[in-house]
């Protein structure tokens, strides 16, 4: 049972628009109560009770929003309690679907979604990371939680704002987990100083910092961000003990990130410098706030290289001086590249995350190759901009003894020996990789990457086209270092297309005839990878500057 909780101030226009799209939903095992907060002539709270089906409570006195959740909370009895302010509007169907990702979900305890303002402007929320909850609420109010994990807190807060992240971000302390649906679940007005909460008279910066000082959270004085790799941003901003700003990792949305400019903040970190446009990336780096600092990771010298002529790219170099930037480069290849694109880098790795997780498993019984396709539809394009996604399929037709495992987005078709995984979520990829008995990674341009270090850990073997010494323990492809060796200014040279499939076929059939002990490989690239991406190294180099 839900037992939906609506406090009432004033919002004489939508009430009864909300509770009709309550009577709307086609999941009817829930109750209904109105708490009124204050006596008011001007609504008739018994009439719209017998009409709607709801109960109709009267506060003698105005207290504020979460007084009035918390007293409604405790007149009710359903083991789902639902919030929901008077102004918003529930949309179809939600009620069911929120009840059912908690019943098939016994770890979660609350549930929540996107919403839009007005039906015009969308808020798009963040996949559940605790992490995340340190810098900004991005779970709203209005998210079915379960009664006893409310309880466990003591409801909401007597804070004059920030309630909902308040109750969240108390509960995860306690070991409540959420899950974000990607449907829109309601929409709302567009908060003013006369909702039922109000700003305050108070800046977002001001709000912030008064909530981390009342939740004893401690002002952090870097801050991440990113506008196309959340999940690398994101993992990076934990080893660095920083705050995170950016695009979610679990939505759609690639837009510039939205740094809210705290005053606490001496630093921004961008993970990649997206340069294509050049207007692009002059709006991205606006956003910095403090001290700049960029850390190009591969796709973002390939722009450089490929997009650009040689008066934008020294109009780019430019900027970056004007700015007096921090730039680090993935690898020594990247420095290097950099300086032909008159930009000074500085060599420095980034760690693994969470290296420890990485750990060696029984190998699958049939031989199976791991693929990761890009979300980014033109890295997978048959004109050379990055990736040979197109020419690994045929690989894979054309061996259908071996197996596939193609992850990522879906933008190949499926076949007897190819299977289409999808996105692999973070805490499934150690059991993923260890389904797979390597990994290939093929691309016309590479950075340093991370995705077969983390095959190699696991004890797996990898195929890759970055010619880079620093990778070891990994079977080389030639196309990438030829490519490069073709470079002509103009952009890299797309290898023999024929000769560059035959060649990835016979890597494969030798790695199967020349198999290693997963547990010595696993060993040496834990041991070796530790130490060339320390993440005590990272937090230095980062920190020195800062």
């Amino acid at each position: 049972m839900i037992s939906i909780v609506i406090p009432f101030y004033k919002n004489y226009d939508t009430i009864e628009n909300l509770l009709r799209s309550i009577n709307d939903q086609d999941y009817k095992e829930y109750d209904i109560i109105v708490v009124q907060d204050g006596l008011d002539d001007k609504i008739d709270g018994k009439a719209l009770s017998g009409k709607h089906g709801c109960r109709w409570v009267v506060r003698d006195t105005n207290e504020g929003a979460s007084k009035a959740r918390n007293y409604g909370a405790s007149l009710t009895s359903g083991d789902i309690l639902f919030f929901i302010d008077a102004d918003c509007l529930l949309y179809p169907g939600m009620l069911r679907e929120c009840s059912n990702q908690l019943e098939l979900n016994p770890d979660i305890d609350f549930v929540y979604g996107n919403y839009r303002f007005e039906s015009k402007h969308d808020f798009i929320s963040n996949g559940f990371d605790p992490y995340l909850l340190e810098t900004m609420n991005y779970i709203p109010t209005m998210s079915p939680v379960r009664r006893t994990a409310f309880d466990s807190v003591g409801g909401f807060t007597d804070l004059a704002f920030f309630q909902d992240w308040s109750l969240f971000y108390r509960m995860v302390q306690k070991g409540s987990k959420g899950k974000y649906i990607k449907d829109f679940i309601f929409t709302t007005k567009i908060p003013t100083e006369e909702s039922i909460s109000g700003s305050q008279g108070m800046s977002l910066d001001e709000k912030a910092s008064k909530f981390r000082h009342t939740h004893g959270i401690k002002d952090k004085t870097l801050v991440v961000t990113t506008h196309a790799a959340p999940l690398q941003a994101i993992n990076r901003a934990e080893m660095l003990n920083a705050d995170y700003v950016g695009c979610s990792k679990d939505s759609a949305r690639a837009n510039f990130p939205i740094n809210y400019g705290f005053s606490n903040w001496k630093a921004t970190y961008m993970v990649g410098v997206f340069n294509e446009p050049i207007k692009a990336l002059e709006n991205h780096l606006n956003v910095v706030v403090g001290k700049p600092i960029y850390h190009f990771i591969g796709t973002d010298v390939y722009q450089l290289l490929n997009h650009h002529p040689i008066s934008e790219l020294k109009y780019i170099s430019r900027i970056f001086k004007s700015q007096k930037a921090k730039i680090f480069a993935n690898s020594p290849r990247l420095v290097k590249e950099l300086k032909e694109a008159y930009i000074k880098a500085e060599l420095l790795y980034t760690p693994i995350y969470n290296m420890t997780q990485y750990k060696v498993r029984k190998l699958p019984k049939n031989f199976t190759v791991g693929v990761y396709c890009s979300d980014t539809t033109n890295m997978n394009g048959l004109d050379g901009v990055m990736s040979h996604l197109p020419m690994i399929q045929e690989i894979a037709l054309a061996m259908p003894d071996i197996q596939f495992k193609f992850f990522g987005s879906k933008m190949i078709e499926k076949t007897n020996n190819i299977e289409l995984c999808g996105r692999i979520p973070e805490d499934k990829m150690v059991k993923f990789i260890n389904s797979c008995s390597m990994v290939l990674r093929a691309t016309y341009h590479d950075g340093f990457p991370q995705l077969p270090i983390q095959f190699l850990l696991c004890g797996r073997q990898a195929l890759v086209s970055c010619p880079d010494k620093e990778l070891k323990y990994m079977e080389k492809l030639s196309f990438e270092e030829t490519a490069q060796s073709n470079y002509d200014e103009k952009h890299f040279k797309i290898p023999d297309y024929e000769q560059a499939k035959n060649e990835v076929i016979s890597k494969i059939y030798s790695i199967i005839d020349n198999p290693v002990d997963a547990s010595i490989l696993s060993k040496q690239a834990h041991k070796y990878y530790g130490e060339l991406m320390s993440v005590k190294k990272f937090k230095e180099a980062i920190y020195k500057y800062v």
